[in-house]
């Protein structure tokens, strides 16, 4: 029989548990922003899949532009709230300012089908979007398009033509917006304001 330490081992789950809890509240923030002009289909991991019935393509292209724009300012507005968690000394909470939103769109073609009490995507392009998220951008934080998306925005000043080569698909062009990194948000706090803090990330950890 394995033996566990009598403090460590419910100690380091509830270490773990700081993380889960922090992607659990980014993510239902991130979720309430973009409901219920987009559907959630599913929580993948720390990832949202949402879905849009098709309509007028140019007035939608234009308003999923302001949905996504929403939800990265409700992140970083949430992720701020949070900063209390700094005050925990567990890598988890330390690196919580380091978290950031990519957000991946594509439109084409899909179908709903019912498995046991679940409604599922399925077709090339639920495969393409997931694919879409293993690329070799440099960045930890952007919005990429499919061409098929980004052809229909009309502001694409801000947007770089990339090629990816998407497994199963080859080579892809694609649209990126990068974001600079906000240095007050890489900031590290004091050790006094941490100790200030330290009832409240209690408390929010209970």
């Amino acid at each position: 029989m394995k033996s566990m330490p009598l403090i460590g081992g419910p100690l380091a789950s509830y270490w773990e548990s700081h993380a889960e809890q922090l992607i659990r509240d980014l993510l239902e923030a991130v979720i309430d922003s973009l409901e219920p002009f987009f559907t959630l289909n599913k929580i993948e991991g720390d990832a949202a899949f949402f879905w849009l019935e098709d309509g007028d393509v140019k007035k939608q292209a234009a308003d999923i532009l302001q949905m996504i724009e929403k939800a990265q300012a409700v992140f970083r507005a949430k992720l701020a709230d949070l900063k209390f968690v700094e005050s925990c000394p567990r890598d988890p909470c330390q690196q919580s300012k380091n978290l950031r939103l990519k957000i991946v769109e594509h439109r084409g073609a899909f179908q709903l089908t019912k498995m046991r009490n679940f409604t599922e995507l399925v077709g090339e392009s639920v495969i393409f979007v997931h694919r879409l998220l293993k690329n070799g951008i440099k960045s930890d934080e952007y919005w990429l398009f499919s061409k098929q998306v980004s052809d229909l925005l009309k502001n694409r000043s801000e947007l770089v033509e990339v090629t990816e080569k998407i497994e199963s698909f080859g080579k892809q062009k694609l649209a990126v917006r990068y974001f600079d990194t906000d240095p007050a948000r890489l900031s590290r706090r004091g050790l006094l304001s941490r100790i200030r803090q330290f009832p409240k990330m209690l408390a929010y950890y209970k």
